[in-house]
């Protein structure tokens, strides 16, 4: 029984450290805010339980304990340990995490940019119009829509009503750069405790940066 045990467990450890060795990758290759915040919930979500893959392995360490004071109820101090790991898992390196999810949806001031710094590279208004109505038409039935074409649809809609012209500067037109950006912080999963279109010219300039 015990070398089936093991074989399982050997199996089961092997499958999840290819899966860490994937993350690694991923985010030694850059991951951008969304990818950030998605992969630290999927570490640790306290919003939907507590889930995330840092609790089942508290989980884990908890029940190894339970099995230590079943069988070797005599190791107190290796029970106690193994508690005070599990617990350290789930609430304090989980809870930190939570921390540094929520921390990342509030920009730094050095990270705030003026719309002049954030669209000072970017493409011609007429540009993105043409650009923004391709990708549009020809997205594939049924896929999902691209973070970078929420971004740049709402960096357009935001420079439109930032124009002063007549034409642009319209009330409709600050609504719908006001409804875009929200659009593209709901797709980062960021809480809103900022202005949305400053939320899009920071996220703007991070991904004219990284092209």
């Amino acid at each position: 029984m015990s070398q089936l045990v093991q074989h399982r467990i050997d199996t089961a450890t092997n499958t999840i450290r290819a899966g860490l060795d994937d993350l690694l990758r991923e985010a030694r290759k850059g991951l951008d805010a969304a990818d950030q915040r998605h992969l630290l919930r999927r570490l640790y979500d306290p919003e939907n339980g507590g889930t995330g893959l840092l609790p089942l392995l508290a989980e884990v360490l908890t029940a190894v304990s339970g099995a230590v004071r079943e069988w070797q109820p005599n190791h107190e101090a290796a029970i106690e340990a193994l508690d005070e790991a599990a617990a350290y898992v789930a609430d304090s390196a989980g809870q930190r995490i939570s921390t540094a999810r929520n921390l990342l949806t509030r920009p730094a001031g050095r990270d705030w940019p003026t719309a002049e710094q954030a669209y000072a590279n970017a493409p011609s208004v007429v540009s993105e119009i043409g650009w923004t109505a391709r990708t549009a038409t020809e997205r594939p039935f049924g896929t999902e829509t691209s973070r970078e074409f929420w971004l740049r649809k709402a960096a357009l809609l935001d420079r439109i009503a930032l124009d002063g012209s007549a034409a642009h500067s319209t009330h409709d037109a600050t609504e719908l750069a006001v409804e875009a950006a929200r659009r593209l912080m709901d797709v980062d999963d960021a809480a809103v405790i900022c202005d949305p279109r400053h939320y899009v010219r920071q996220q703007y300039a991070l991904h004219t940066s990284h092209r």
